[in-house]
């Protein structure tokens, strides 16, 4: 029900403020104070409709508009990211638990991406096969695939958005959004800020609700054609089967346990600053984080004791505050499930190096706070070897050679990232081929590129995200045979 004294933020639908209306409402929490701030309403079946149908009608108009016209728009909307950085900044530290810098890391990284694939869908091309048969060419062309629905996860809620909003619009698609329950605020404020700078009503809707829920009606629409889902791989499951009903076209960024392998040779100790914050940057919570350390056996315990020491600095508090280097966890959930984790792989025989324990910060004791944690000694069949942790925690392990540690490495269901120490690059690259998963680093840690491809083998999903390949996800080829 809804809740008085608490700020209801509604739907974007058409260019609207929709669904203030509705009988059921969800409450966002700051994970920083544990304290409910706002509300917004659990859509059902006929908001989901209506905000499906708008971007339908939407659709043909959006995708008449010359290419140069929809990229100066996106190039608008990344303008208008950067004017109000520090607005969607706030939003993201209230209801996502992100440091300040953190915050405004996303946000800058949103509009970069944004203003990346307004220039990229204007490099889209055709091809025109040179058959040589008389008076016949084949002209091969590119169309918008049609209406998105963009599911997006709690951990980067703008910038995961913007990842599949910007190449859909590019293109000449339109979008319905349905950001997770736990922080749909960014989203709405980002639709709404596109119609401010010339976002036709229709082309880009926001959903709020449940995915059990809002999600569920979304995804069994009969109107989508692809489904962009990130998010765990146990609903990526259900998502794709979903779309099964439909011969439906998914981009599903799912999960990950990636490891990171360093060798005898490596420069570690040159590297272990990056490894730390790659292992616990927003606690833990996001996919290509490394939540394993495979360590060549002669250097294991050099290794663990600069990481303990590392680790162990690592302040834990409020998102708010200024010295603060892990934040809190997104919801209780998530601190539930990582706390559930740890205690069973240390009940198996795991050895407990740092942290392993739920933290109580005095003035935030309903914040969900989790420290640095480090394990080893993980028995081959404890269920922490095989799951995503989607928290501050990593696993390390020695390795005596090659076949070990690329075995160790591709151990698990997951395939998204890797990262490998090495001396020798024609050994790491040769280890690297041996790697199952969509990305590697080789002797450094950054942000993915929106030049390069990101996304999954096995169980961390399917297509790709960002560059070229990842705009084109968001077409259908046509062939069409010209005789004259």
């Amino acid at each position: 029900m809804k809740r008085t004294g608490l700020v209801s933020y509604p739907c974007f639908i058409h260019g609207l403020e929709v669904g203030w209306e509705a009988v059921n409402w969800l409450e966002l929490v700051d994970p920083s104070t544990g304290e409910a701030f706002a509300q917004v309403p659990e859509s059902n079946e006929i908001l989901v409709d209506k905000a499906v149908r708008s971007a339908h009608e939407a659709m043909a108009p959006w995708r008449a508009l010359p290419a140069v016209e929809r990229a100066a728009l996106l190039h608008a909307i990344a303008a208008g990211l950067r004017n109000e950085e520090e607005a969607f900044a706030a939003l993201l530290m209230r209801e996502a638990g992100k440091t300040w810098a953190a915050a405004l890391s996303e946000v800058n990284s949103a509009a970069a991406l944004m203003d990346y694939f307004a220039e990229e869908g204007l490099r889209l091309t055709g091809h025109l096969p040179l058959l040589g048969n008389p008076r016949q060419q084949v002209l091969v062309v590119r169309e918008p695939v049609g209406v998105v629905a963009a599911i997006t996860p709690f951990n980067y809620p703008l910038s995961t958005l913007v990842v599949k909003l910007a190449p859909a619009l590019a293109v000449g698609c339109t979008v319905v959004a349905k950001p997770d329950e736990h922080t749909p605020l960014s989203t709405i404020k980002l639709a709404q800020m596109a119609v401010e700078c010339g976002l036709p009503p229709g082309v880009f809707n926001v959903l709020t609700g449940s995915g059990p829920v809002t999600g569920s009606l979304l995804t069994g629409h009969p109107i989508p054609r692809l489904i962009a889902f990130t998010g765990s791989t146990a609903v990526g499951k259900i998502i794709q089967t979903a779309a099964s009903s439909f011969v439906r076209r998914t981009i599903l960024e799912l999960g990950g346990h990636c490891p990171a392998i360093i060798c005898a040779d490596a420069d570690w100790r040159t590297r272990l600053a990056q490894i730390v914050v790659q292992i616990f940057k927003h606690s833990g919570q996001y996919c290509y984080r490394i939540s394993r350390l495979l360590v060549a056996r002669p250097l294991i315990r050099e290794v663990l004791k600069a990481l303990v020491e590392a680790a162990s600095q690592l302040k834990v508090g409020p998102a708010g505050e200024a010295d603060t280097d892990l934040g809190p966890l997104n919801h209780p959930e998530i601190l539930q499930r990582v706390t559930q984790q740890v205690d069973a792989a240390v009940a198996q025989g795991a050895h407990l190096l740092l942290g392993g324990s739920p933290l109580t910060i005095h003035g935030y004791e309903r914040g969900c706070y989790y420290p640095a944690t480090i394990l080893t000694d993980i028995r081959a069949d404890a269920a922490i070897m095989r799951e995503e942790v989607f928290g501050p925690v990593v696993l390390v392990q020695p390795f005596e050679n090659e076949d070990q540690a690329v075995a160790l490495a591709n151990a698990t269901p997951y395939g998204l990232a890797a990262y490998l120490f090495s001396e020798n690059v024609g050994n790491a690259l040769t280890w690297a081929g041996r790697l199952e998963c969509g990305s590697v680093w080789i002797n450094n840690i950054h942000q993915a590129f929106p030049e390069a491809p990101f996304g999954g083998m096995k169980e961390s999903g399917l297509g790709r995200e960002k560059s070229r390949f990842g705009i084109e996800e968001y077409t259908e080829l046509k062939t069409i045979y010209l005789s004259y």
